[in-house]
This record gives C-alpha cells, sequence and structure tokens, in this order.
C-alpha cells in the first residue's frame, strides 16, 4: 500500500504547475558519434555543466578559418548534410542536419587562452 501512495505522490507531482515546465534540452544525453569529423590536432575539452546545450568541445592552435574550412567539407563529406554556414570575425558557425528532424551546430570562437575553441551544440534559434 506504502509504495502505491509514492507511485501516486510522484505521478501527481508531475502534474503541479512547477512539473509542467519542459526541462532544458541536455547534451548530457546525446552521444557524439564515433565518426564525427574531428578537426587535425584538436584537444578534447571538459564540457561545463552548467551548458545543456554543449554535445562536445575542443581547442586548437589553428587559427583563422582553418576550423570553418574543415567543416565546410569534412560535414558533408561524413554525411551530415548543411543547411547554413555563416562565416564571421569573432565567431562562426554552421548548421547542420545529424540525423533527419535533428539540427546541431559547430561554433567555431576564440578561446580564453588564445587559442580556437570549437564546439558541437544542438540547435538553438
Amino acid at each position: 500500500m506504502r509504495a502505491g501512495v509514492l507511485l501516486l505522490a510522484l505521478a501527481c507531482a508531475g502534474c503541479s504547475p512547477a512539473g509542467n515546465r519542459s526541462p532544458p534540452p541536455s547534451a548530457l544525453a546525446v552521444v557524439l558519434p564515433i565518426d564525427f569529423p574531428v578537426l587535425e590536432g584538436a584537444v578534447p575539452m571538459p564540457r561545463p555543466a552548467d551548458d545543456p546545450w554543449l554535445i562536445a568541445l575542443w581547442e586548437s592552435d589553428r587559427q583563422g578559418s582553418a576550423a570553418f574550412d574543415f567543416y565546410t567539407v569534412a560535414l558533408p563529406a561524413a554525411g551530415y548534410g548543411v543547411i547554413g554556414l555563416y562565416p564571421g570575425g569573432e565567431v562562426a558557425l554552421i548548421r547542420f542536419v545529424a540525423e533527419p528532424g535533428v539540427i546541431w551546430q559547430v561554433v567555431i570562437h576564440g578561446a580564453a587562452d588564445g587559442r580556437v575553441a570549437i564546439e558541437v551544440r544542438l540547435d538553438r534559434p
């Protein structure tokens, strides 16, 4: 009987106004495919726990447009359909189809240590 009351209480907790809010998307549940292209020499970095949109993070010593140029070719070659290219000075972005109906982004920008940060992110507006 006690277990039934606990299950009922848990079910009702999901019905409360606070329970109706959608949780933020979490990249922790998203796994980067083993064959996802990675810029040669890029070093994997730990993902900050407070960024639920981030799937993977690398840093590279290759400056300029090297990472952007690499991903504009490597993503389609690996079977990812590019749907938007946004080169920029401070930040460059590539939107691509990770799987049917799912869009991810590669975001390239300067890192705090002077290197180049390369992020794979869940798409966001």
